[in-house]
């Protein structure tokens, strides 16, 4: 048969002492995160707030905070927040015309063992260095129905398209855009930048290879060249930076050259 033994006093008031002291401590963990939290919100915030892009026309009263969220390290925390400024465009714009249009925008900021790490506006300006972010896209959302192209007609093209052209039995998919650094619209920006994309070309059984073109703000009317007995002209990549969130499309112009 068993006995309990009611524990002594002494033992009791041991046993609500360490309690008392593990509450404590968790309570003076949780303070203590707490606190480091709210240093790290503020630095994400008065980075933002003192970025080229808020100091230009960034509205004050319209900071909120969206988001909080752990990253990938022990110290790291990624910041969200909205706020709107009134005019559109990215840093600092006082040389360039500009539309009074209230602008709303949403920057991710990642701060790290109390550091900010790195800070993007809109997925498309990346505060720290003053410019444009590269875009990358894959074929993997973009439409996979063919396009029944005309020479010298234009034609358009997305990631992971083809367009075929009947009866010269050419066929050109537009593979991916492995660079998209163009300064973004009613934006100042130190470089230009440029777009790049690749194509890759059969003509019949044989293939003509994989074929990158380049436009610059500096392009006009697009880049040419020619590819077996074809001349192949990009007119335009869109969407332009900063207009839209659209999947890119390339809009090409093939020609056939005539021997002499």
């Amino acid at each position: 048969m068993l006995h309990y033994r009611e524990p002594s006093k002494s033992v009791k008031r041991a046993i609500a002492g360490m309690v008392l002291a593990v509450a404590a401590l968790l309570a003076l963990v949780a303070c203590s995160s707490d606190e480091e939290d709210e240093v790290d919100r503020r630095l994400a915030e008065s980075f933002l707030r003192n970025s080229p892009t808020f100091r230009f026309d960034g509205m004050p009263d319209t900071v909120k905070l969206l988001d909080r969220a752990a990253g990938d390290c022990e110290k790291c925390v990624v910041y969200t927040f909205g706020f709107e400024s009134s005019h559109p465009g990215y840093g600092d714009r006082i040389d360039l015309p500009l539309a009074a249009s209230v602008t709303p925008h949403e920057a991710v900021i990642f701060v790290e063992d109390g550091l900010v790490a790195s800070a993007k506006i809109d997925s498309i300006w990346d505060v720290i260095t003053q410019g444009p972010i590269a875009r990358t896209a894959s074929a993997e959302n973009e439409s996979g129905t063919p396009v029944t192209a005309l020479l010298d007609s234009p034609f358009e093209l997305h990631i992971g398209q083809d367009a075929v052209f009947g009866d010269e039995g050419l066929k050109i998919t537009f593979v991916d855009v492995s660079e998209d650094s163009r300064c973004p619209a009613a934006t100042n920006c130190v470089v230009s930048g440029l777009a790049k994309i690749r194509v890759d070309v059969v003509a019949g059984e044989r293939s003509l290879g994989m074929h990158e073109f380049v436009l610059d703000q500096r392009t006009i009317g697009g880049t040419a060249r020619g590819i077996g007995q074809y001349v192949f002209s990009m007119r335009e990549l869109n969407p332009y930076p900063g207009t839209a969130t659209a999947p890119y499309a390339a809009i090409f112009v093939v020609s056939k050259v005539v021997a002499a």
